[in-house]
């Protein structure tokens, strides 16, 4: 009995800790005991739901990319690429430029950047994603079908019947993968660097070095993106950048 009563203590010294904080609200501080205590059934009960449904694939897997509104007329072309080339170069002379500093920026030094990149690169994520979706592989009619039917794509593993291919083997659906992923990972970085440029105007305290690595891990995800493009497309949009 003294082992009993000695579990239920734990457990009740359990809920009372775990119960000042609220999944949807954060930090929400300690009132009495009594009205912090959670019943017991409702934990254990959303516990095992929480289980279940990490247990359970989604019967809908939302891999595809949210539309942005770009005009998907001229996707893959040498016009829509230039742009995505131009943010590259923008991004190299500002990473020089950082390079070459020390210590801390001041203010008009963040300013000063954050007007440079305004030239090619947007602050808002919509604006920024758009541009790359401009250039890249659309989603086709089959990835909108695997990612409707997701649920039954998972239970057959992808089974299209005898002598055919794998339903989820296709290049292009990879390259549309890659590019999305690309896109995602350069906005994050990007974004990741303006709020440090913003940080830098109000407090004096941003970090050149800092700030360069940050420019270095978007340049990372650019050159991912750019790597699958054809190689003398890149090369002809670079082109068309230097003789403007």
């Amino acid at each position: 009995m003294k082992s009993l009563a000695k579990t239920s203590s734990s457990f009740d010294s359990l809920v009372r800790y775990n119960s000042i904080f609220d999944t949807n609200e954060g930090f929400i501080g300690v009132s009495s005991t009594s009205s912090m205590r959670m019943n017991r059934r409702e934990i254990l009960t959303s516990t095992v739901t929480a289980f279940v449904a990490a247990s359970v694939p989604s019967a809908s897997a939302a891999n595809l990319p949210q539309s942005t509104g770009a005009d998907l007329s001229k996707t893959g072309t040498i016009d829509t690429l230039i742009p995505i080339v131009a943010m590259k170069q923008r991004l190299e002379s500002i990473n020089s430029h950082l390079m070459s500093k020390s210590g801390k920026l001041f203010p008009d030094e963040c300013k000063s950047i954050l007007k440079a990149l305004q030239q090619n690169i947007p602050r808002d994520e919509n604006d920024f994603k758009r541009i790359f979706d401009s250039y890249s592989t659309p989603v086709s009619y089959k990835q909108k079908f695997l990612d409707q039917n997701a649920f039954l794509v998972y239970y057959t593993k992808g089974f299209d019947g005898p002598g055919r291919p794998n339903i989820e083997n296709d290049t292009e659906n990879s390259i549309q993968t890659l590019q999305y992923g690309a896109r995602n990972d350069a906005w994050s970085a990007m974004d990741d660097f303006f709020v440090e440029l913003d940080y830098g105007l109000r407090s004096s305290d941003s970090d050149a070095a800092e700030l360069a690595a940050l420019t270095q891990r978007v340049m990372l995800a650019l050159d991912a993106y750019l790597s699958l493009a054809p190689v003398a497309d890149v090369e002809q949009a670079l082109a068309s950048l230097l003789h403007r």
